[in-house]
């Protein structure tokens, strides 16, 4: 019973593939099925539809693969009354040598009229919340004979090296810029290093900055690498030699950026050590023993003065005290009053007068 299902399901599948393909046509066309490594060849795949009973649309891609890298360069659609043409144009560099297959990926997808004119907003393509039937198309894969390039080369195309050296003294290790830039057509020239490291000097590089446009002829590239060099001595940069193949010509070819002297500048001596003392040697200077000597006799001069205004105000402050207390009492005639003021001086003189006093007064 599963074994008839199962046989079952596959001839509902192949019926509907069949069917499917009876409704359009497709046609595949390469530019090179026998490239280079890295060589540019374009795809292009035509799409018609045969039943005009019937509302198509289509979509088609290649698959990702480390096999080649592709970039869809164009789309072009003629829309008729259910006869729909698409054609789809690819830009592909072959990444691997020998037999490599190129695969891909379709959907044809069936509507009516009724549910595109309720789903539909704008243009064919935009198949958002419409109703519609996906039928995944199987389409046989492409295979490319990719031919070989010579060992060790850095880069495929037809390309020119330019070279920009801002200066060509410093003082020790002051930077030295240095650009250099590759331009023509090709597979994108990504170099992991351009100049090699060395013990003469101090190597630094940076992303390069890359801009490719890709179309139906290849690729045409600008990349620039900026770099800087600093050393502590003059130094040499030796000649770089980047190994090219142009697979139009289907010869190898050479960049390359001749050897380069650079002068670092050594200060003068003797404008380093000079007869002028800068800072002045060190006197001795005793001058701040005078000085110093001086604040310190006006302080204690101050100090002293202050002291004896002091101990003057203190010895004739009782004496007043005395003679203003004196002169009271003698002003007095209140029994009581004398009392209370004899009282308030705690004054031992006036012991007797206040016995006296209150004797008289309480007793």
């Amino acid at each position: 019973m599963k074994n008839s299902l199962g046989k079952s399901i596959i001839f509902l599948l192949l019926i509907t593939a069949l069917y499917a393909q009876n409704d359009f046509t497709h046609k595949f066309t390469l530019s090179n099925t026998n490239p280079y490594l890295k060589e540019a060849i374009t795809l292009k795949l035509d799409i018609e539809q045969t039943d005009n009973s019937k509302v198509m649309l289509f979509k088609f891609d290649l698959k990702k693969s480390k096999k080649y890298k592709f970039w869809r360069i164009d789309t072009k659609t003629k829309d008729a009354y259910h006869a729909l043409k698409v054609s789809y144009t690819y830009l592909i560099y072959p990444l691997q040598e020998g037999a490599i297959e190129l695969e891909f990926t379709l959907l044809q997808m069936l509507t009516t009229d009724d549910k595109v004119a309720f789903s539909f907003s704008g243009d064919r393509d935009n198949t958002r919340g419409l109703n519609k039937t996906d039928i995944p198309i199987s389409l046989s894969p492409l295979t490319l004979d990719v031919k070989a390039i010579p060992k060790e080369t850095d880069i495929v195309g037809d390309f020119a090296l330019l070279t920009d050296i801002k200066k060509y003294s410093a003082e020790p290790y002051e930077p030295l810029p240095l650009q250099i830039t590759i331009t023509g057509e090709g597979y994108p020239p990504y170099l992991a290093s351009i100049v090699p490291s060395s013990s003469n000097y101090s190597l630094f590089t940076e992303a390069p900055i890359a801009k490719s446009i890709n179309s139906s002829q290849g690729t045409q590239n600008s990349f620039i690498y900026p770099l800087a060099l600093s050393a502590k001595e003059s130094f040499d940069l030796e000649p770089i030699t980047l190994r090219a193949f142009n697979p139009k010509t289907q010869k190898p070819y050479q960049l390359q950026l001749p050897k380069q002297h650079f002068t670092i500048l050594k200060p003068n001596i003797q404008e380093l050590v000079n007869s002028t003392d800068n800072p002045k040697p060190l006197v001795s200077d005793w001058s701040w023993l005078g000085s110093l000597l001086g604040y310190i006799s006006i302080f204690i001069a101050g100090f002293l003065s202050a002291k004896v205004i002091e101990w003057r105000k203190k010895e004739t402050e009782p004496t007043t005290q005395k003679d203003s207390l004196e002169e009271e009492i003698k002003n007095t005639k209140d029994p009581k009053k004398l009392l209370a003021l004899l009282l308030s001086s705690n004054q031992e003189v006036y012991k007797e007068r206040i016995e006296h006093l209150e004797k008289r007064l309480y007793r």
